[in-house]
């Protein structure tokens, strides 16, 4: 076949493709279909699906800025309100309508944005803000699938919600912002905008580099845009961290109503039977040793273990010692008991809601063994309390004693209905538990019961060492006290220049504490 047979091949008609052999030689000629390749259509977006991905653009910004960088008060309880409301509307926009479930959790996000306002206490703000991430996540799955199952499967859930669904539409929010070619007026006001984008990071470098030059421009340039002139560099990283935030924003909103993810309970199932392959006398057999070891070590040490319940300390021990060392051995006990009940529930043979009862016995009996020291280490912690006075560390760790109790019970209603919802239980537990923590203002909580009791004569010392490491919530508590009861202390002069200091950045007088401390110090 010559080249010109070839180059006058019609399209659309079988051509051939001449192929040699390792010597040169050609071989038979095999007919190749000439498939033109069609172009993929065109993503089309919605009116309100444009808008989305602008807001979405902003929202990436504003969570750089307010929800990590400056962590306000008033200013981030109000950006997540907004946050939430652009995705009840956006998903509303799609014709989705809302269960009664989902509108609880809506309502559980708009609750726990008010923490950023009600305390100052830093760890408690990256908590709530990690809960919300979580939250909106798991709420938009259960829009593109069912909450309910989103619930039940939570472990397969999580990782979609927070990774797979932020990630699968990524650059879909770049194709959302650019206008229609239709509309000049919408075409121009896109590309002026993209223009000032574009500028903004640049402005930002020379504007700070004039800022550092000249004083007159420094204070310029902070009066008019109320930025302090040190902030004005860091907005660049900012907005461009903004926008890769608002693109993972908008993919999730737009995965949400365009995908549909399904949890299947009969796939789910036949993941978990794939490792059930250990035969459940084989497990019978290794977890024995181990129970019939906690029965002598619970025995051995009844005295000890008792002492807390009886508020008594046990013989040569401090209350320090006494109370720390029953907290580290509940923590290992309870970590080796989780492992081993979901072990012995995963890896066996028959297990499910085929689990015989003899595994039910064993698993029933480590959540015991888990209860009976995390309410030993409880009481034990309460007479630490009780002579020493509270600490952060001391609640904190409290609160988790508490929420692995219930956590076992849960474990021990499992075994008899196997069928529950246990992810849904762990939501609702630990949404509760932590609103608890959250809204108690724990920095307050703990200074105003140590000055009550110390007022009260119950407490020998209050040391205000423990006030340093606090936030702003347990300074506004001492606010409202007569200082002059704590003879020999300096709190008084402490709380007047933790109050000028706080005056000074505009940021940290967002809160319910700094307003508190701010009215109380004359």
């Amino acid at each position: 076949m010559n080249e010109s047979n070839e180059t006058n091949q019609p399209q659309n008609q079988n051509v051939y493709q001449n192929l040699y052999s390792a010597n040169g030689q050609p071989v038979q000629a095999i007919p190749v279909q000439s498939i033109p390749i069609q172009p993929q259509p065109e993503v089309q977006y919605s009116r309100s699906e444009q808008i989305c991905a602008f807001l979405a653009m902003l929202a990436g910004f504003l969570f750089v800025r307010f929800g990590l960088y400056h962590e306000t008060g008033v200013f981030t309880t109000v950006f997540y309100w907004l946050l939430i409301t652009l995705e009840v509307i956006f998903v509303k926009k799609s014709g989705r309508v809302f269960l009664k479930s989902e509108k609880i959790m809506i309502a559980v996000m708009y609750f726990f944005s008010c923490a950023y306002f009600i305390t100052a206490n830093q760890t408690m703000k990256i908590l709530t803000t990690l809960f919300l991430i979580l939250n909106s996540g798991i709420f938009l799955l259960g829009v593109s699938s069912s909450l309910d199952a989103v619930l039940r499967f939570l472990p397969e859930a999580l990782p979609l919600s927070v990774l797979a669904m932020p990630l699968a539409e990524f650059g879909k929010c770049f194709g959302a912002v650019k206008v229609s070619k239709g509309n000049t007026a919408w075409k121009n006001a896109g590309y002026i905008l993209g223009g000032l984008l574009i500028a903004l990071p640049l402005t930002c470098i020379v504007a700070a580099l004039l800022c550092e030059a000249d004083e007159n421009m420094s204070a310029m340039l902070g009066n008019f845009l109320k930025i302090p002139p040190d902030d004005i560099l860091i907005l660049v990283p900012q907005l461009l961290f903004g926008i890769i935030i608002g693109c993972l924003i908008y993919s999730a909103l737009y995965s949400a109503v365009h995908k549909t993810i399904v949890l299947d309970s009969e796939l789910s199932q036949k993941k978990a039977e794939s490792f059930r392959f250990i035969p459940n006398l084989m497990l019978y057999a290794a977890v024995t040793p181990v129970c019939v070891l906690y029965i002598l070590y619970a025995v051995s040490q009844i005295n000890y273990f008792m002492g807390g319940f009886m508020g008594i300390l046990a013989e040569g021990y401090t209350y320090a010692e006494y109370a720390r060392k029953g907290f580290f051995e509940l923590c290992w006990v309870c970590v080796i008991n989780l492992a081993v009940i979901a072990g012995i529930g995963f890896f066996a043979k028959k297990t499910g809601s085929e689990k015989p009862l003899i595994l039910k016995i064993y698993s029933i009996f480590l959540c015991f063994c888990s209860l009976f020291l995390a309410g030993t280490a409880i009481a034990k912690m309460f007479l630490y309390i009780r002579y020493y006075g509270m600490t952060r560390l001391r609640i904190y760790t409290t609160w988790f004693m508490i929420l692995l109790i219930i956590g076992f019970f849960v474990l021990i209603i499992r075994q008899f209905k196997y069928a529950i919802n246990i992810g849904k239980i762990a939501y609702i537990v630990f949404t509760v538990m932590f609103g608890l923590l959250v809204f108690s203002r724990p920095d307050e909580w703990i200074t105003r019961y140590n000055a009550d009791q110390y007022l009260a004569g119950n407490l020998k010392d209050f040391d205000e060492k423990v006030l340093d490491h606090m936030s702003s919530d347990a300074w506004a508590a001492m606010s409202f006290y007569d200082l002059n009861q704590f003879q020999g202390k300096v709190i008084n002069a402490e709380l007047e220049a933790r109050t000028e200091e706080l005056q000074k950045d505009f940021y940290q007088t967002l809160n319910l504490s700094a307003w508190e401390m701010i009215y109380n110090v004359k």
